[in-house]
């Protein structure tokens, strides 16, 4: 998959150093709710090749990796639990996810083109045929009904309308950015001007993708997590620390 890039504005709370909300557009938002059309295996897989994961589906991945194909019952393939497609038809694919694969689209069928062999289409190309135990390796070109074709080859794809602006929180709460909104969460927050706010644009690409989806499960601050550097947070709060320990030093 080509590398994509999304823009998207942080609205960061300078007294706390933590991420208020951010601006965003359809693209991104577009981009998380994808998050529930990924399969378990797809997940865990991408979650894998980022970095250390807790819990014990990481084990459970490892351990169907492992296993013999002896194991395997021969109308099945390992691929199917290791590298699963996002199945939902007409899914959008998710955006900034290396890797994940696409709908189900791709079909096989066995290379014999006589008999009951023509009867059988498989989503995997080492499937036996049934027929006659050649393996379902020829490629099928699966044809979408028009409702799905006319809705991927409209202008206005993915899950929400274009042309709006979406406020996401920094535990990815989304909503309509508006008026309204922005002064009650200010006000939530303790946030007495718009200018208490520092701007910073961010573009998000596969790698942030993946800490997205990583931070998702691990975390309810999830934007400042993966786009404020540590390090300035551990200065600020080593400043603060020096204010209270030494006030007068810090005040000159």
């Amino acid at each position: 998959m080509a590398a994509t890039n999304v823009s998207l504005k942080l609205f960061i709370d300078k007294r706390r150093q933590q991420v208020l909300y951010a601006e965003a557009d359809k693209k991104f938002v577009d981009f998380l709710l994808s998050f529930f059309t990924l399969p378990v295996g797809a997940v865990t897989r991408l979650l894998l090749d980022g970095g250390s994961v807790g819990g014990c589906l990481p084990s459970l991945y490892q351990s169907i990796k492992n296993l013999s194909v002896a194991y395997i019952r021969p109308d099945k393939s390992k691929l199917f639990l290791l590298e699963p497609k996002v199945v939902m038809p007409g899914a959008e694919l998710p955006l900034l996810l290396p890797n994940i694969g696409s709908t189900f689209r791709q079909l096989y069928r066995c290379p014999n083109v006589t008999g009951t062999c023509l009867s059988f289409v498989a989503i995997d190309d080492s499937t036996i045929c049934p027929s006659c135990n050649s393996k379902m390796e020829r490629n099928v070109k699966c044809v979408d009904p028009p409702s799905v074709i006319r809705a991927a080859s409209s202008s206005e794809e993915g899950y929400v309308i274009g042309m709006v602006k979406y406020m996401v929180m920094d535990d990815l709460e989304v909503m309509a950015l508006s008026s309204a909104t922005l002064v009650s969460l200010l006000t939530k927050s303790n946030v007495k001007e718009i200018g208490d706010l520092e701007e910073k644009v961010v573009d998000v690409g596969m790698d942030e993708g993946v800490k997205l989806l990583k931070a998702s499960f691990q975390s309810k601050t999830v934007l400042t997590d993966v786009f404020l550097p540590a390090e300035i947070i551990k200065t600020v709060d080593s400043i603060k620390n020096d204010m209270i320990i030494h006030p007068k030093t810090a005040s000159l």
